[in-house]
């Protein structure tokens, strides 16, 4: 799963595409007959590279997927194709235009596309957990996103005001939705990332 291009022209919702890329990338990674390269190893790559076999011979993949995300206002555009790394060749391709209330399952929806695909076995537990959203609320979801995005920039620069952009959000995110079981295990993580690389928190915060 190549990073995904922000195409929205407002520069600053490259949060959004790098979000929707991951959470697309942890639901595939979350089906066992599929193997998913890591987000640690494509995240040097584009979407769209000029020699695509190359970049697939270079992570030892098969097939890319490849996408672009436009975001204005409410309204969200999802392109995404995948592709056969070996022939060069389309094997699906869908755009899908959403609110941003309904995005969590654009998701899902790619996921299951592309594991029918494949033809990948899917368990009952599997094919629950990839329609289940991690939240509800989009405004929560969208500030969960914009606090992964910090938390990257964070392990880049290991600055002390990433990791508190990123807990800033996280908390945002848990207000909206206190049942946001995801955003309080990111915060944790995020908060014990600043403790090991940057500042040690207190015995009681730990």
């Amino acid at each position: 799963v190549l990073p995904f291009e922000n195409l929205s022209d407002d520069k600053s919702n490259a949060y959004f595409a790098e979000g929707m890329q991951d959470e697309i990338l942890t639901r595939l990674a979350g089906i066992a007959d599929l193997k998913v390269i890591s987000r640690t190893s494509t995240k040097r790559y584009e979407s769209h590279p000029e020699n695509l076999k190359t970049v697939a011979a270079e992570l030892g993949a098969a097939h890319i997927l490849e996408g672009s995300v436009q975001k204005a206002g409410e309204a969200v555009r999802v392109n995404v194709q995948l592709i056969d790394a070996r022939s060069d060749t389309h094997l699906w391709a869908q755009t899908f235009d959403r609110k941003l209330e309904n995005i969590f399952a654009v998701e899902s929806e790619v996921a299951q596309q592309i594991a029918d695909v494949l033809k990948a076995r899917m368990s009952p537990q599997e094919t629950r957990a990839l329609a289940k959203a991690p939240t509800g609320n989009a405004a929560a979801y969208d500030h969960f996103l914009r606090a992964e995005f910090q938390l990257h920039v964070a392990w880049n620069r290991f600055e002390d005001a990433d990791y508190a952009a990123a807990d800033r959000e996280f908390e945002l995110a848990i207000a909206l939705d206190p049942d946001f079981a995801t955003a309080y295990a990111r915060r944790a993580y995020n908060q014990l990332g600043r403790h090991w690389s940057y500042a040690h928190l207190s015995a009681e915060r730990l």
